[in-house]
C-alpha cells in the first residue's frame, strides 16, 4: 500500500499547519521535585531527585545514586499534584551539579493517569488549571481525531490493532471513534530505506475505575508500513 506522493504530502501539511501538534509535545526546562521509587506500591523506598526537564512524553533528572532498572516508577511534582509516573529509560550520562558528580536519566512515560496526563500537558503548555468540577475523564473522545481520520484506513486498522493488543487502547465497538489522538512527529531519514514519518498516538484505556494513559511512538514510511518505536 502506498500513501501516493502528492497526498501524502498535503497530509503532512496539514499536520504541520496545526498548532495543536506543535505545541502538543514541547518541552518545558526548570527544576521540579521528583522522586526514584523502586517498589512503585512503597512510598517509603521513595529517593530524592531533580526533575530538570519534562514534556507530555517523558522527562529529564538528577539522581545521585545510579539507577541500573530500565522500566520503574518516579514521581514527579507538578504544580500542587504529586504525579505516579511508570516510565522506561531511554539514555544516561553524568553531569556536574552543585559542585558533585549527578546521574542524568531521560526517560519516556510508559503510564501515567489520564488526568495527571493532562496536567502535564498544562503545565508544559503553561495553562491554567480548569475548574475540576467540570472535567471529565475522556474529555479525549469528545469528538473525531482529524489527524487520526487523514490516515488511509489500513493504517488506522494497523494502529488500533497494535495499541489493543499492547493493553493501551481497547478494541472500539463497530462504529465507534478509538480513545486517542494522534499527532506528528516530523520526518525520518534512514539510510539505506525510504523516509518515514513519526507519529505520536496518545491513548486511553479504562482499567477498573481508572482511565489511564499511554504515548505511543510509530514510523509510518510512504509505502505504508508501521514500526512500532
Amino acid at each position: 500500500m502506498s500513501f501516493g506522493g502528492s497526498m501524502f504530502g498535503d497530509m503532512i501539511e496539514w499536520f504541520l499547519g496545526r498548532a495543536g501538534d506543535r505545541r502538543q509535545y514541547k518541552r518545558r526546562s526548570g527544576a521540579f521535585h521528583l522522586w526514584y521509587q523502586p517498589n512503585p506500591k512503597d512510598e517509603s523506598t521513595r529517593v530524592q531527585a531533580v526533575g530538570v526537564e519534562i514534556s507530555p512524553n517523558g522527562l529529564m533528572y538528577l539522581i545521585e545514586q545510579p539507577v541500573t532498572a530500565t522500566e520503574y516508577t518516579v514521581v514527579a511534582a507538578i504544580r500542587d499534584t504529586k504525579i505516579p509516573l511508570r516510565v522506561k529509560a531511554v539514555r544516561n550520562d553524568q553531569v556536574q551539579h552543585q559542585g558533585k558528580t549527578w546521574n542524568r536519566y531521560m526517560v519516556t512515560f510508559l503510564g501515567v493517569a489520564a488526568d495527571h496526563w493532562d496536567t502535564i500537558v498544562r503545565y508544559v503548555n503553561d495553562e491554567p488549571e480548569p475548574d475540576r468540577r467540570k472535567m471529565q475523564n475522556q474529555e479525549i473522545s469528545e469528538k473525531v481525531d482529524d489527524a487520526y481520520r487523514l490516515l488511509p484506513l489500513a493504517l488506522q486498522e494497523k494502529i488500533v490493532t497494535m495499541l489493543v493488543t499492547q493493553n493501551k487502547l481497547d478494541a472500539p465497538k463497530p462504529g465507534q471513534t478509538p480513545l486517542l489522538k494522534l499527532f506528528y512527529g516530523g520526518l525520518v531519514k534512514r539510510a539505506g530505506q525510504k523516509p518515514a514519518h513519526r507519529f505520536n498516538v496518545h491513548s486511553r484505556v479504562k482499567k477498573g475505575d481508572e482511565m489511564v494513559a499511554y504515548d505511543t511512538r510509530f514510523l509510518i514510511s510512504e509505502d505504508g508500513q508501521i514500526t512500532l518505536l
